[in-house]
């Protein structure tokens, strides 16, 4: 073949090559994505549009952990909260501005060391902090205070509560007395039969289940109750009604409001009611009894943690202050127990003093749209819902 023609093409292929890389640099430098929206309506502004395009990206990024159990709450409420903030502000201060938010599942511990690290994101702690173990008694409802002085604060959100579960085909248990149960998983070295809680009951062994999320072993030390060697493990929250409920002695042990979510999704169960102790009434939970009746041993605070210092700190502020302005039925909807009125509006005035310096910053979503119609006022004092 004439070496002439090779060295030819070979030029040709290398001209070429080298025009389509700089078509393609040339192409992404000049360009955007309102370019042909200028192209075809040369009346529009281009230093207008470069402006909208810019402001547009200038977003605000919130990242949050938090546990499982709270994760329908927080995501749902977020959405609610958006939708409402962009209903209600004036487009100018709108600014074509869109807050995303990221939820990351993690347990209590690992969320307050992220939310404290100056070198992490995170900004706020959506946490479940139980009243049995080693998080007992009003302490774990309390402000943090991280270990280079910041404050992280908290701001109550509702309730859930811990809930004994069975088999539809378990006919003969009706209710749970902790006290004795407890006793009878003792005395019988955790190997449990259900005749050792009511001797009119069978002589088959107790099969518990748990949510692996939970730390039920702390839980169920500081009930007294002993656990055998072997008991079952569920993924999710959800997934334990359906893992328990095909086996007749199957004892379930987990959160109340999940139960909601696997109802709707065909899972056959029962939950027992629960007494505290002998000369107690048994008590069914509910949204209703869990802030009054239930054993209050087997309730869960909802408690959302802020750390004033991140960036957008704000935003979940002003998110917290619309789940408590519309807690009944934001929590009634998530299966889960409001606040009592004056435990609201406690924190809805905590969350206006913390706003107060902050609902003038840049971001919009920091701005309370909903008080001036029938927020703190009523909270406090005014007019119930």
């Amino acid at each position: 073949m004439d070496m002439n023609y090779l060295y030819w093409s070979k030029n040709l292929l290398i001209g070429l090559f080298i025009s389509f890389v700089s078509g393609c640099s040339n192409r992404q430098v000049e360009g955007n994505p309102f370019s042909i929206a200028a192209e075809v309506n040369p009346s529009l502004s281009g230093k207008s549009i470069a402006s909208s395009y810019r402001e547009g990206q200038a977003n605000d990024y919130l990242l949050m952990s938090g546990s499982q159990l709270n994760q329908g709450l927080i995501l749902g409420g977020f959405d609610r909260f958006m939708v409402h903030q962009r209903g209600s502000l004036l487009p100018e201060k709108l600014r074509d501005n869109f807050t995303a938010l990221g939820y990351f599942v993690q347990n209590t511990g690992a969320g307050v060391q992220s939310l404290c690290d100056r070198n992490r994101q995170f900004v706020a702690l959506a946490a479940a902090p139980s009243r049995l173990g080693n998080q007992l008694k009003e302490k774990s409802k309390g402000d943090i205070i991280c270990r280079d002085g910041h404050r992280i604060y908290a701001i109550p959100l509702g309730y859930d509560a811990k809930v004994f579960a069975v088999s539809p085909q378990n006919s003969f248990a009706t209710s749970i007395d902790l006290e004795i149960l407890a006793k009878a998983s003792q005395q019988a070295n955790g190997n449990l039969l259900w005749s050792d809680i009511d001797s009119d009951w069978p002589s088959r062994p107790v099969r518990w289940v748990f949510a692996a999320q939970m730390p039920f072993v702390k839980h169920m030390e500081a009930l007294g109750i002993q656990l055998p060697r072997n008991y079952l493990l569920a993924s999710t929250y959800t997934q334990i009604f359906d893992a328990g409920a095909s086996h007749p002695d199957a004892l379930i042990y987990t959160h109340y409001s999940p139960s909601l979510n696997a109802r709707l999704q065909g899972h056959a169960f029962k939950i027992l009611p629960v007494a505290a102790g002998k000369d107690q009434i048994a008590i069914a939970p509910s949204p209703a009894t869990i802030n009054s009746s239930y054993p209050a041993i087997l309730k869960t605070d909802i408690v959302l943690y802020v750390n004033p210092t991140k960036s957008s700190s704000c935003i979940a502020i002003a998110f917290a202050g619309f789940l408590l302005e519309f807690n009944r039925s934001i929590l009634t909807e998530n299966n889960m127990a409001p606040l009592e009125p004056s435990s609201r509006g406690v924190a809805l005035k905590r969350v206006h003093r913390l706003l107060e310096s902050s609902e003038r910053h840049s971001t919009p979503y920091c701005q309370q749209t909903w008080r001036h119609k029938d927020g703190i006022s009523q909270a406090l004092g005014g007019s119930p819902k």
